[in-house]
């Protein structure tokens, strides 16, 4: 755990988070681990065209 914890504080440091106690780091490996399980479910194979279009029309009612 030690090698986890001067591990996470240098990467922190490296962001000029300098000044974390250990709640803090507890919190940031927390955070980490979660944004880690979000990237891992993010399929890999998707493409452009696999992106909903988001087209909105206003109707000619609001147009005049």
């Amino acid at each position: 755990m030690t090698d986890n914890r001067d591990d996470l504080k240098a990467e922190a440091q490296q962001f000029g988070l300098t000044h974390l106690n250990d709640h803090q780091l507890a919190q940031l490996a927390k955070a980490k681990a979660a944004a880690q399980r979000m990237i891992d479910g993010i399929p890999r194979d998707l493409h452009a065209y696999d992106e909903p279009a988001h087209v909105y029309r206003a109707s000619e009612e609001t147009s005049s």
